[in-house]
């Protein structure tokens, strides 16, 4: 064996006389440099669970809408998460809406509970002796409780994917988030992940890793678009749209609102780039989803459709010589929530 052939093996004891030690040296840094990485995951999910605890989806929805324009406030470059902040906020006021129907409802049957329970033999006879309790406002108190249910499962669990993720990469770039980002699996036994069922934590999405790469060099729409497929095509496609009630309610709702049927309950589906859950008159704040009866928000195409106009309607606000203030106030408000 020729010298220069010794001095190419990285083992060889008379070029290498110390390639023991540095071969053990170089496998302890990459040991602490994994463990580093599990250990950045896991204080930030626990992080992300501390700000999404709130056991009353309302409350927890706006701590995850603060999160969110906090995000943006931040690092504008998370164009994302600002539209992210007006997006949970509408669905806070899903969650309004949903619970002034459940309530409704709630007190309906209440009332006839009540009299059941204490009246007499002659009130009941009377076709008109008992308290309201139309079939239809129970049916809708029934609808409204799975799209509540639904909503907040959306929203709490989209937050504990995506925000840790952007904080990772604020704190420490690119570079060492494709680094540690396959690591991120190896907590699931540690983290409250509400969607085990349907879709495996941590796993390294190719959406997430081009969106920060297209923030790194610039790309802020393009970024804004990875992370919206991620969202909507990863996570909500298969956590909301594949569940075949909510699908029927979200179509009954459309069918309802765009036919103008009088249900008393069916809500446009729009994101208003507003602090408020709707907007007067033709305002560029308003971002309809669609006017058509059979509009179905299940479809990831037509769901893509709208987000991708409302990111786009976002960008043009913050570039605007005057929208750009009301949509900064507005991220505010939602960054600093009233207790």
């Amino acid at each position: 064996m020729s010298d220069r052939e010794k001095c190419d093996n990285p083992r060889c004891p008379v070029c290498y006389p110390n390639w023991k030690e540095e071969e053990e040296a170089a496998r302890r840094k990459a040991e602490e440099d994994k463990e580093n990485c599990i250990t950045c995951w896991r204080n930030l999910q626990k992080e992300a669970e501390r700000i999404a605890s709130a056991s009353d989806p309302i409350a927890r929805n706006r701590q995850i809408n603060a999160a969110y324009a906090q995000l943006w406030w931040e690092e504008r470059r998370f164009q994302w998460a600002g539209l992210a902040a007006f997006a949970s906020k509408q669905v806070g006021c899903g969650l309004l809406n949903a619970a002034e129907m459940i309530q409704k409802s709630n007190r309906q049957r209440d009332a006839y509970q009540r009299w059941d329970r204490n009246a007499s033999a002659l009130e009941r006879m009377s076709p008109y002796g008992s308290p309201r309790m139309p079939m239809q406002d129970q049916a809708m108190g029934e609808g409204a409780t799975k799209v509540h249910q639904m909503l907040a499962l959306g929203n709490t669990a989209l937050f504990l994917e995506i925000w840790p993720l952007h904080k990772f990469y604020e704190a420490f770039g690119l570079e060492r988030f494709k680094q540690c980002y396959p690591l991120r699996k190896t907590i699931a036994a540690e983290v409250n992940w509400p969607l085990s069922r349907q879709i495996e934590f941590g796993r390294p999405w190719t959406e997430v890793t081009e969106a920060f790469s297209a923030i790194d060099r610039g790309d802020i729409a393009g970024g804004v678009d990875w992370m919206a497929r991620h969202e909507q095509l990863n996570i909500l496609q298969p956590a909301l749209y594949e569940d075949p009630m909510f699908v029927t309610l979200m179509r009954g709702n459309q069918l309802a609102w765009a036919t103008h049927f009088p249900t008393g309950s069916a809500r446009e589906v729009q994101l208003t780039l507003a602090s408020q859950c709707t907007v007067r008159g033709n305002n560029a704040a308003h971002v309809p989803f669609s006017k058509e009866p059979l509009a179905n928000l299940a479809d990831p195409v037509q769901r893509m459709k709208f987000v991708r106009e409302a990111a786009e309607r976002f960008d043009k606000m913050l570039h605007h010589a005057f929208e750009k203030y009301d949509v900064e106030n507005s991220l505010y408000l939602l960054a600093h929530p009233r207790s």
